[in-house]
């Protein structure tokens, strides 16, 4: 939204309007309202979330493009996202864009947040985060299978080898969001048993982190975005997911709540580079339009999910 039409929506539009101009003023307004923020990006997730919904709850499905206040937010949320993510520095050519990648990947990892894991937090910190990570990981199988969709020849190999490691490889028992509920279940169990309130997670940041790869992976439009926001995902987990391995052997966590994160300090390393290699190279050199698009993913991506880790990590510490 421009600057005039933000502050005509803030004192005349309706609830909804000033909603909308509060959470997403756009680069000449003032900082976004959180509250506002906050109301957007949960009614969003939720409706990617039904929509992802499996064939027992077709009847509640909602049909894409036909809510008109949903179809609004996702412009004003997207757009304003784009806006920044343009203003970065983004490779120019299919050459620049390997060494630019591994480098934006490098500085995605969190250093201090994954020593803070390892060596500080409590299991009631560790387990917050986790539940955090929950409206991520426990649909990653089913967005990995979206990005899937339309890609051709090498990249649909590369993209399939991924998801059958999702799928654990045909093991029932180990597939990897089945892993993840398991271990969110001695999460959440623990985090009752304290007392920590599970709604202090619904934060703005949280749900736009959750809602960016939904939003990529919905609308087939935004998929090298999706992709490239993936790519950067798994490049640059694997030290996170050994954190919270060494974080919760080291508080006595068992171990059969610890597999889900151990599997995957080396899954997500070897994914990264797979990415790389099998969906990147080719598709970058197909066309500037698709290297832009790509990179503009893995940007966003980067910016948005480094605003949820710094404000995971001061919620962590507020429950110590």
């Amino acid at each position: 939204m421009n600057a005039a039409l933000t502050e005509s929506a803030r004192t005349t539009g309706t609830g909804f309007e000033r909603d909308l101009a509060l959470a997403f003023p756009g680069p000449a307004g003032t900082a976004p309202d959180e509250e506002a923020r906050l109301r957007l990006l949960r009614r969003l997730h939720a409706h990617y979330v039904a929509y992802l919904a499996g064939p027992a709850d077709f009847a509640a499905i909602p049909r894409l493009n036909t809510d008109p206040e949903i179809g609004a937010i996702e412009r004003a949320w997207l757009g304003a996202e784009e806006e920044i993510a343009g203003r970065a520095e983004l490779p120019r050519t299919a050459a620049e864009f390997h060494p630019w990648f591994l480098r934006t990947a490098a500085d995605h990892v969190q250093p201090e947040f994954n020593a803070y894991l390892a060596e500080e937090a409590t299991l009631a910190e560790i387990a917050l985060f986790f539940m955090a990570e929950e409206l991520v990981d426990s649909r990653f199988d089913d967005l990995m299978a979206l990005v899937q969709i339309g890609a051709e020849g090498r990249t649909k190999l590369t993209i399939a080898e991924n998801y059958w490691d999702e799928m654990g490889e045909g093991v029932l028992d180990r597939m990897h969001t089945r892993m993840f509920e398991h271990s969110a279940v001695y999460m959440r169990a623990h985090l009752d048993g304290a007392g920590v309130d599970r709604g202090r997670l619904h934060l703005p940041e949280v749900y736009a982190n959750a809602s960016l790869l939904l939003a990529y992976g919905v609308h087939r439009h935004l998929n090298p975005r999706a992709l490239g926001a993936m790519g950067v995902l798994e490049q640059s987990a694997s030290p996170r997911f050994q954190a919270m391995v060494d974080g919760c052997a080291r508080l006595g966590v068992p171990e059969d709540v610890i597999a889900y994160q151990r599997i995957h300090v080396h899954v997500d390393a070897d994914h990264g580079a797979e990415w790389t290699e099998g969906v990147f190279l080719p598709l970058v050199a197909r066309s500037p339009e698709l290297l832009r698009e790509i990179s503009l993913g893995v940007v966003t991506r980067v910016r948005i999910a480094d605003a949820y880790y710094r404000r995971i990590w001061e919620l962590m510490r507020g429950v110590r």
